[in-house]
C-alpha cells in the first residue's frame, strides 16, 4: 500500500525516464527483427539451399521471433509505466491541494496523513465537518496512488516472461493486458466515493493538463462522475461533431463481440457505423438519390436496419460496410483528418495499405476501429470488431500487423455531420 509519505515525496517523473528506456529497447528489437527478416533469412533462402543453411534460418527464425516478442512484452511494460507516471501525478496533485487547504485552516498533519483540529480555539462543528472532508480528500488521493501503483503492478507481472517461452499470439495477449491495467490506472483516479463538492474541488485541483488527459482517458466515466462541471460533460459530450463521442464510445466498448450486427464477412466499418449511428450521427439518404445504392450517402435501408442478410450496396451503402468508402466519405462530407497526437475517443481509426510493391494499392484502407481513449502520453487506444477487441494500443499493434498485412499507413478521421 503507498503511505501518506510515499505519496508526498514521490518523484513520478523516474518512472517516465524507465518507460522510455523500455520503449527504446522496444524499438531497437523492432529494427532487429526486420533486419533479420530482410538481410538475413531471405539471403539465406537464396544462397545456402541445402540442410546447412535450412539449420542456419531455423536459428535465424528463433532470434527474430525472441526479437520480436520480446518488443511486443517491452511496449506493454512501457505503457503501464507511462500511465504510472501520470497517476501518480494527478493523486500527489490532490493529496498536494488537500494537505495545503488543511494547513490554512491550521489543522494538525501527522505524519500519516491524519488530521486533527487546531488544540487551541473554542470548538466550531463546522469546522469539524471541514476537518472530516479535508481528510477524506487525503485518504482519496493515497487510495488512487495505491490502487494505480497495484494496477502497474500487475501490468508487469503480465508481461513479465521470458521472450522464447511464449508465441507471439500469447505475448500480444499479455501485451494487450497489460495495456488495459495501464488504462484501469486512470480509472482508478477519479473519486466516484467523494461528495459533489469533494468531486468539485477535486477537479478543480487538477491543472488543465491533467483534467484534458482524463477527459481523454476515462470520457465515459468522467462524464457520468457527478460533480464533474457541467461544461466539461458538454465539452466531452457535444464538441460540434453533430454527434455524441461519450455515447459512440460507450456503446462500442459494450458491442465489440457483439455478433447480432454482422451481416457481411467482415464488419469492421459496419461496426464503426453502428457506433456512429449510435452516437446520434444521423443516416444521409438524400431523398431525390438512389438510396443505398449511392456513393453520395451514408446508412441502411429498412432491411439492413433489421440486419437482413442482403446483398452489398443494397441494404447498406457502401460507405457504411467498406473501410475505405466510409473514410473517403466522411472525409469528402465534413470530417477532418487528424494525426495521432490529436486523437480523440469517437474518432475513427483507418488501417491502410502502405507496401509500395505489394499486392494493393497503397493508401486502401482495409479495417476500422473507433478511437475509444487516448492515454497521457498520447498513446492512441482502439476499439475493433472481427476479431472483437477493446482498448487496444494503436502504436503497440501496428508492428504486429504490418507483419500480416505488409506496412501500413494510419488515418485517424474526426466526422462531422454536415447534411
Amino acid at each position: 500500500m503507498v503511505s501518506f509519505a510515499d505519496l508526498r515525496d514521490a518523484k513520478p517523473d523516474l518512472w517516465q525516464v524507465a518507460a522510455d528506456d523500455l520503449l527504446a529497447v522496444s524499438k531497437q528489437t523492432e529494427r532487429t527483427a526486420d533486419n533479420i527478416h530482410a538481410n538475413g533469412i531471405k539471403a539465406l533462402e537464396d544462397s545456402w539451399p541445402d540442410k546447412t543453411g535450412d539449420r542456419a534460418r531455423e536459428t535465424l527464425v528463433k532470434v527474430a521471433n525472441r526479437m520480436v516478442n520480446a518488443s511486443i512484452l517491452s511496449r506493454g511494460a512501457m505503457t503501464a509505466l507511462d500511465a504510472l507516471q501520470d497517476s501518480i501525478a494527478i493523486a500527489q496533485r490532490e493529496l498536494t491541494a488537500a494537505v495545503n487547504y488543511a494547513t490554512a485552516q491550521e489543522f494538525s498533519v501527522a505524519a500519516n496523513g491524519t488530521l486533527s483540529m487546531p488544540p487551541e480555539g473554542e470548538f466550531s462543528i463546522i469546522k469539524y465537518l471541514s476537518m472530516l472532508s479535508t481528510q477524506r480528500m487525503i485518504d482519496d488521493a493515497i487510495e488512487a496512488a495505491t490502487q494505480a501503483d497495484q494496477a502497474c503492478v500487475e501490468a508487469i507481472a503480465a508481461v513479465n516472461v521470458d521472450p522464447d517461452n511464449v508465441t507471439q499470439e500469447d505475448a500480444q495477449r499479455r501485451q494487450s493486458e497489460a495495456v488495459r491495467k495501464a488504462l484501469q490506472e486512470m480509472r482508478n483516479l477519479l473519486p466516484d466515493g467523494l461528495s459533489r463538492y469533494q468531486v468539485e474541488q477535486w477537479w478543480k485541483a487538477l491543472t488543465p493538463e491533467q483534467q484534458q488527459q482524463l477527459m481523454r482517458a476515462v470520457p465515459v466515466e468522467l462524464h457520468n462522475l457527478a460533480g464533474i462541471p457541467d461544461d466539461v460533460k458538454k465539452q466531452l459530450s457535444d464538441d460540434g461533431r453533430g454527434y455524441d463521442p461519450v455515447k459512440t464510445v460507450s456503446w462500442a466498448l459494450a458491442n465489440a463481440d457483439n455478433r447480432d450486427i454482422d451481416v457481411f464477412g467482415n464488419n469492421c466499418a459496419n461496426f464503426a457505423s453502428h457506433s456512429l449511428r449510435h452516437g446520434g450521427l444521423k443516416d444521409k439518404m438524400d431523398f431525390w438519390s438512389w438510396g443505398t445504392l449511392d456513393s453520395d450517402n451514408w446508412g441502411t435501408s429498412l432491411a439492413g436496419d433489421a440486419n437482413v442478410p442482403g446483398i452489398a450496396g443494397k441494404t447498406h451503402t457502401q460507405s457504411w460496410y467498406n473501410s475505405d468508402a466510409q473514410r473517403q466519405f466522411f472525409l469528402e462530407h465534413g470530417g477532418a483528418e487528424v494525426p495521432p497526437s490529436a486523437a480523440k475517443p469517437g474518432d475513427i481509426v483507418y488501417f491502410n495499405y502502405n507496401d509500395g510493391p505489394g499486392g494493393h494499392p497503397d493508401g486502401q484502407s482495409h479495417h476500422t476501429a473507433v478511437v475509444t481513449a487516448v492515454l497521457p502520453d498520447g498513446e492512441v487506444l482502439y476499439t475493433q470488431h472481427t476479431p472483437g477487441a477493446a482498448n487496444q494500443s494503436l502504436s503497440d499493434r501496428l508492428p504486429m500487423v504490418e507483419q500480416g498485412e505488409g506496412r501500413q499507413g494510419i488515418t485517424i478521421v474526426r466526422p462531422k455531420e454536415t447534411w
